[in-house]
């Protein structure tokens, strides 16, 4: 099965990559290296034993993103591509609505074209905002305190609708907290 791992050259999707290849999936990178640094596909490949297909091409590039689907027979995507630091979502909002919301309703596009209908995507924690005290679960209240969770938290609301108007598609998005660690080797 051909994975397509947007962000994939970043910190959370370098080991998801990784964990892919162990599991017999053969991940295709699509990282536009604003967050991560191509260095990095050396390290998947000394850990993984393989080295994965890499595209540098931004996610919201449709043509890139509807090539590289074709091409490589992609089944399904998993999503990291996106801006991710908070501070600077409040400084500069529209960038991340662009980058981060734009650039997923490109992606969806995309793949609706080639009809690809599996998606998973890196959302957040922060989408709960401070709604309540913790413990949060998914049925907890959403109230994103900054452009950075209302951004994701935007894409999980077009997920859920896409989801709703094609049963055929399984859309998924993954709410961590702090995802924080090392790949047991020490080189990731």
């Amino acid at each position: 099965m051909n994975i397509l791992v947007t962000g994939g050259a970043g910190y959370i999707g370098s080991i998801t990559c990784v964990q892919l290849i162990a599991a017999g999936f053969r991940p295709v990178i699509l990282d536009s290296l604003v967050n991560a640094k191509a260095a990095v596909l050396d390290r998947i490949e000394q850990v993984s034993g393989q080295r994965p297909v890499f595209i540098e091409a931004d996610v919201r590039d449709r043509a890139r993103l509807v090539q590289a689907l074709r091409e490589h027979t992609i089944d399904a995507v998993i999503h990291f591509a996106g801006l991710k630091a908070v501070g600077e979502s409040v400084a500069q909002p529209l960038r991340y609505y662009d980058n981060n919301v734009q650039g997923s309703l490109v992606l969806i596009e995309a793949m609706r074209e080639v009809g690809v209908k599996t998606l998973v995507f890196s959302s957040s924690a922060t989408v709960y905002g401070h709604s309540s005290a913790p413990p949060w679960n998914e049925q907890v209240p959403t109230s994103p305190a900054n452009p950075y969770g209302r951004s994701k938290l935007m894409v999980d609301h077009i997920m859920a609708d896409m989801a709703a108007a094609d049963a055929t598609c399984a859309m998924t998005s993954l709410r961590y907290f702090n995802p924080v660690g090392a790949h047991p080797s020490g080189q990731m």
